[in-house]
């Protein structure tokens, strides 16, 4: 490599017979630029010993930023469920949505929901559309797990997901610490006394996760010695009589002094319905606690507007970096939860233990 002190983009521009707007956005690693012309100019930078000037890159970082923010920039919200509305119901994407929403127009910035279709059926027309429109950023909502393929120009946007359901492509994440959650909630119960913990989720919940949930209830009962409780995988999200069925064998099979659920608070309702008294016979805990049932129901409260604010920020920062395709390097970014107490989880007194005779 030669080493010419001082070399600019002026410098590299009348050596490559280029404008220094092609230089600047090739050293960017911009789309705009030919992959060819990107290559050349780097090599020439190298071959140069060109190193940015700190001051500077900093200053028009600084310009480019507030010329975005002047603009209005879209950010692509996805989502791919059953309809183009269902959205509006779940209070995870809800509020994902909009927290992010919040944060985009802090930051000049807009957010805008983009439905896939079904499964993704209408990614096609949506990758059309974005496109057409020059949006540059994107933000992948949870995805149904039987999602179609999703093929957007994934080279000239900035993409960053919520939660690990799009396995698509290897991008950087946005999600809740599932597993600190999980400890959380068992730690929470066991300072309180319980010690016979179950477990009654959906499989998809924890598929959904990659089964942070399973081990995170596992690792916290192997810590703290706690009875050993089989979970309950159940198939239906919502109040199905086979789950209810199925709920109520495991119940009377294992007698948990505590229930961690999540969802619509089934096992809740199911042991109020076989005439358990909770807290005072068992207590339940919610995993992902709505701050609708808050004070109502205990258990952890995940801010999913602060992961909506927080996937805003992410790509945001990569616009601005100019930064587009899929990383080499994928990035994770974890949101911690905090426990909230309600009046489904009691005390327990612990026995105690034997004193030795010998």
């Amino acid at each position: 490599m030669e080493e010419h002190p001082h070399v600019s983009i002026r410098d590299l521009a009348a050596r490559l017979g280029i404008g220094r707007s092609a230089v600047s956005m090739a050293l960017r690693n911009h789309p705009h630029i030919s992959e060819a012309t990107r290559l050349r100019v780097q090599a020439e930078a190298e071959r140069l010993g060109y190193r940015p000037n700190a001051m500077v890159t900093a200053l028009m970082s600084q310009v480019r930023t507030r010329r975005v923010k002047r603009s209005g920039e879209t950010i692509a919200y996805l989502s791919a469920f059953k309809t183009k509305e269902e959205w509006k119901h779940s209070t995870l994407h809800d509020g994902t949505l909009l927290g992010a929403q919040a944060r985009a127009e802090r930051l000049g910035f807009r957010v805008e929901p983009y439905w896939l279709g079904y499964q993704g059926g209408e990614a096609a027309r949506v990758a059309r559309v974005l496109r057409a429109r020059a949006v540059r950023g994107v933000i992948v909502g949870p995805m149904p797990l039987d999602l179609g393929p999703v093929e957007l120009d994934w080279g000239n946007i900035f993409a960053a997901a919520i939660g690990y359901s799009f396995g698509q492509q290897h991008l950087d994440r946005i999600s809740h610490n599932h597993f600190n959650i999980m400890r959380l909630c068992y730690e929470s119960l066991y300072r309180r006394g319980h010690r016979r913990i179950g477990l009654s989720i959906t499989q998809e919940s924890d598929d959904r996760v990659q089964h942070l949930w399973m081990a995170g209830f596992d690792t916290s009962r192997k810590l703290l010695k706690g009875s050993m409780v089989p979970p309950l995988w159940l198939e239906h999200w919502e109040d199905h009589p086979d789950s209810k069925k199925r709920f109520e064998k495991w119940y009377w099979a294992h007698k948990p002094d505590a229930v961690i659920g999540m969802g619509g608070d089934n096992p809740l309702h199911w042991m109020r319905a076989m005439g358990v008294d909770v807290p005072k016979n068992t207590s339940y805990s919610n995993l992902d606690l709505a701050h609708l049932n808050q004070g109502k129901v205990a258990g952890v409260l995940q801010n999913v507007r602060a992961a909506g604010a927080s996937a805003v920020d992410w790509v945001v920062a990569g616009i601005n970096r100019n930064e587009y395709g899929v990383p080499d390097n994928p990035k994770s970014l974890l949101m911690e939860a905090t426990w909230s107490d309600g009046p489904t989880v009691g005390p327990r007194s612990v026995p105690a233990r034997k004193k030795s005779t010998g």
